[in-house]
């Protein structure tokens, strides 16, 4: 007798109703991908299950915009992704938020093999605050960084990121020496990057890594033989406007900058939580950086709050400074920079163990510092006998906030505060931490005392904490709404 190869099966005979609904359920999930597609002005798309990225086999030119449909990820990796200066390509979200986490690789995001001219964005749905969510917390044999931006990439933005729970960085903005040379001082130079509005926090390392930190050189192995290779240098490298927090190493640490950098608006809280030695700053600026650092709120670690290692001429001011182990500001020449001017004006440092601004070096050109609000248990504004040509005028150094602040943990002046118009103006710093407009004479510190300001001027403040989004939440825009019952999901149970 024939076997009835049919037999058994049919108890998933589907009724037309239930082949209706699953129609139903095609036909949405198509019109939700092409109604997103269009919604985002999308030139090429990707979706879930997509990996590797590479702009010169898939036709990607400038101008083009490339659209991570919303959904889960392993990893992506941009290779030979190139736009142009008048048209960049823009890498975005589509369709809601795009959820990398890797826990077998170092790294999360990556864009290599020379992208330049692009601009990644987590701004493509609009009920998003961050698009992209980045993670990647493998420690073994590598230790994760969320966002790598190595390669030889450079000219490029990114902004609306959530980086968190790495093994190492949250975001390295670098090239590391390679064995052919092509990466190394006198060939490569990253030119022409802003990084801002991204939200890091919880991380193994470093919050943000920008630029080598081996400026004597970097050791590398090749063919099996070490060779010193000088890194690369940094022009134009900004940013602003993001939340660091709960690094295990420092916050941010930015290197090798030799023109045009800037860090500002930014807020940075709880830093070097792993309590590794040397690493647990708020911000540092190493070797060969000349910075200018302005606006930035930085919290709560166990040593620096900001420290400046072998910059150059090197500028900071309106940054508010709280609760560190040892001191508010350090900066030492370290041999690097002869006759570099590093400037202080109108910051506020409180609560910390040791010095609220200390510098060294017998190199250094000079050090001005003018404005300054000083709170701690020492009182100490430590500038060095070494040090040339200093300028110190109307810093206000107390032990005591009693009678200064508005109130407990709000750093703003209070009416009768001693700070409130007792210090001297500084010709193009007319702004405070708000962006209120600098009275005449100013404030001393942070904060200009809001009566008394002219008005708000148009510089933004630091980005508040945002926490996270958990909303499941379908944001496709796909407009279906659809129901099923007990009995619909056990066929399904039946097909599947």
């Amino acid at each position: 007798m024939r076997p009835n190869i049919c037999r058994g099966k049919a108890r998933l005979a589907l009724s037309p109703m239930t082949i209706t609904f699953l129609l139903l359920i095609s036909v949405c999930s198509l019109f939700k991908t092409a109604i997103a597609h269009a919604q985002c002005d999308c030139t090429h798309t990707f979706s879930p299950g997509a990996t590797v990225i590479n702009g010169t086999e898939e036709g990607i030119q400038p101008g083009d915009t490339v659209c991570i449909m919303a959904g889960n990820y392993e990893f992506l990796r941009f290779k030979e992704v190139h736009g142009s200066a008048a048209a960049p390509v823009t890498i975005t979200n589509c369709g809601g938020q795009v959820v990398i986490h890797n826990e077998d690789r170092a790294y999360g995001l990556v864009m290599e093999d020379g992208s330049s001219f692009f601009h990644l964005t987590g701004t493509g749905d609009a009920a998003v605050t961050y698009g992209f969510d980045i993670s990647a917390p493998d420690k073994d044999p590598w230790p994760g960084v969320a966002l790598v931006l190595g390669g030889k990439t450079t000219n490029y933005e990114v902004d609306h990121l959530e980086i968190h729970h790495t093994g190492f960085a949250g975001v390295t903005c670098k090239t590391d020496p390679l064995c052919d040379g092509s990466a190394d001082q006198a060939v490569f130079v990253q030119r022409d990057v802003a990084l801002h509005h991204l939200y890091v926090h919880d991380t193994g390392g470093e919050g943000f890594y920008i630029g080598s930190t081996q400026s004597n050189g970097h050791t590398i192995t090749c063919d099996g033989n070490q060779e010193v290779h000088q890194p690369h240098y940094l022009e134009g490298i900004h940013v602003h406007h993001n939340i660091i927090e709960r690094t295990g190493w420092d916050g941010a640490q930015i290197g090798m900058a030799r023109s045009d950098c800037a860090f500002y608006a930014n807020t940075i809280q709880n830093v070097g939580g792993a309590g590794e030695q040397y690493q647990q700053q708020g911000l540092q600026i190493g070797a060969f950086s000349t910075c200018e650092v302005y606006n930035n709120i930085i919290m709560d670690g166990p040593v620096m709050g900001i420290i400046i290692l072998g910059a150059g001429n090197s500028r900071f001011y309106n940054n508010l400074i709280v609760n560190f182990g040892e001191d508010g500001i350090y900066a030492n020449q370290q041999d690097f920079g002869a006759g570099s001017v590093y400037e202080f004006y109108y910051n506020t440092i409180v609560e910390y163990t040791r010095n609220g601004l200390r510098v060294h070096g017998v190199d250094l050109g000079g050090v001005v510092a003018r404005n300054n609000l000083i709170i701690g248990a020492e009182g100490q504004l430590a500038i060095g006998n070494e040090v040339p040509n200093v300028t110190e005028t109307t810093n206000l150094v107390f032990t005591s906030t009693d009678g200064l602040f508005a109130g407990a943990g709000d750093f703003h002046l209070s009416a009768t505060s001693a700070a409130r118009g007792t210090g001297a103006a500084v010709v193009d710093i007319d702004f405070d931490l708000d962006g209120m407009l600098r009275a005449t004479p100013p404030s001393v510190g942070t904060y200009e005392f809001a009566a008394d300001s002219p008005g708000q001027s148009d510089i933004d403040p630091p980005a508040p904490v945002i926490p996270s989004s958990n909303d499941d939440s379908d944001s496709s825009g796909c407009g279906c709404m659809l129901t099923a019952s007990a009995d619909f999901f056990s066929i399904l149970s039946l097909i599947f």
